[in-house]
């Protein structure tokens, strides 16, 4: 395993495992950071090492030790916590032999502080649970990464409670921030889904993480509806993420796709929770239904808009997000010439609603009802304005590609 998949694996262990022993997030964030370089550094070096996650664990605890000790904080604790060297190896035994604990939703629970706003939520998650840089964050907000970064810094601020010591969230807590929790954890597979920066379109360690951490908050309350609902939205989108690009990295539309490659079994237990969370009626569990629509047309063209448009109807009367009215235009689409211009109009009237990244969002659902009115040049200006801004290699290759495809 390589340091960067050791760090994806291992980061939210360490971060969890310091911020249980000394309470303090910016603390135990800042020294597992360090930690991991000095990893970094003794690989680079030559050097072995076992067990990077043991590893790291103890020598963040080291290096937390030595913050508060310059900081005098702890100056009449530091005998009891500070041990030798000598004893660094009986320290990465005992980190291996502990019980093993769910440290990445621990921390998305931490994260969910009631608070926090939504969006400090979700930024503090990104960087503590899956170690994603200020900078990305900043792209996936739409934001400069100096105003990110004062975000978490006021987040993990108020986290502190001026001084009152941190508890790990117990079950009361984590029950009345389950909502807060699902709005997180949809917020990682979202930027997992669709990466902010780089050449792949996805991030696929955001999205494996998303669906660890689905997961687990299914398993903890199997009958909430909601949970279930973002489980079966994130398995569906998984089942078909294998086909969404060509072998050189592509983007391809649903129209595109070949769906014999899509992962059947997968999607069957994704329609399974679907259509055991759908009763519930909440904003995941239509989302789900969704999918699942998706998921089980047998083709493009046997797609069925009328019910998409219908759980898009019944989404924005839960959920009134500018995304949602976006799902619901481009899904009316499809269901006539009538509908399709009515289209045109209302997207041109959402693009400036929203932040960059959804204008661009929008700027590119012009350009496909545009292309599909057969006005070509309007298809190609909204395309020229969903390329503007964008850093995602691949998005900006298909961009491209459609571009060609006007033009030719």
């Amino acid at each position: 395993m390589s340091l960067e998949e050791s760090f994806a694996e291992e980061w939210p262990r360490v971060v969890g495992a310091t911020l249980r022993a000394f309470g303090n997030l910016d603390l135990a964030e800042e020294s597992a950071q360090e930690a991991f370089a000095r990893a970094a550094e003794r690989l680079a070096g030559g050097e072995s090492i076992d067990n990077i996650g043991a590893w790291a664990t103890t020598a963040a605890r080291r290096i937390a030790v030595d913050v508060l000790r310059r900081e005098r904080v702890l100056h009449s604790k530091l005998p009891l916590l500070i041990e030798s060297d000598s004893e660094e190896g009986a320290d990465a035994d005992q980190e291996r032999n502990e019980p093993e604990i769910d440290d990445r939703l621990g921390l998305i629970f931490v994260a969910c502080d009631p608070l926090l706003s939504p969006e400090q939520q979700i930024a503090l998650a990104l960087r503590i649970v899956c170690g994603v840089p200020t900078a990305d964050i900043a792209a996936f907000f739409g934001s400069q990464e100096a105003t990110v970064a004062a975000r978490l810094t006021r987040a993990k601020r108020a986290i502190a409670r001026s001084g009152e010591r941190f508890a790990w969230p117990d079950a009361h807590d984590r029950a009345a921030r389950l909502d807060q929790a699902l709005t997180t954890t949809y917020g990682v597979y979202t930027l997992g889904h669709t990466a902010a920066a780089g050449d792949a379109l996805m991030d696929e360690r955001l999205a494996r993480l998303a669906l660890t951490l689905a997961r687990s908050i299914a398993a903890e309350y199997p009958n909430d509806t909601e949970a279930l609902g973002l489980l079966a939205l994130i398995e569906l989108g998984e089942a078909r993420g294998v086909a969404r690009t060509t072998a050189d990295g592509m983007p391809l539309t649903l129209a595109e796709v070949d769906r014999s490659a899509w992962g059947r079994r997968r999607i069957r237990h994704g329609l399974d929770l679907a259509a055991r969370a759908l009763p519930g009626g909440g904003r995941f569990a239509l989302q789900a239904g969704i999918a699942g629509l998706h998921s089980s047309a047998p083709s493009w063209e046997e797609t069925d808009w009328g019910a998409i448009a219908t759980l898009y109807h019944g989404l924005n009367r839960v959920w009134p997000a500018p995304i949602v009215r976006l799902g619901g235009i481009i899904a009316r689409s499809h269901l006539g010439d009538r509908e399709l211009d009515r289209a045109a109009e209302e997207l041109r009237a959402l693009r400036g609603t929203g932040s960059p990244e959804f204008g661009r969002t929008v700027s590119a659902a012009i350009a496909d009802v545009e292309e599909r009115r057969g006005r070509v040049d309007e298809a190609l200006a909204a395309l020229a304005d969903a390329a503007n801004g964008e850093r995602n290699q691949a998005v900006l290759r298909y961009y491209g590609r459609a571009a060609t495809r006007l033009r030719g």
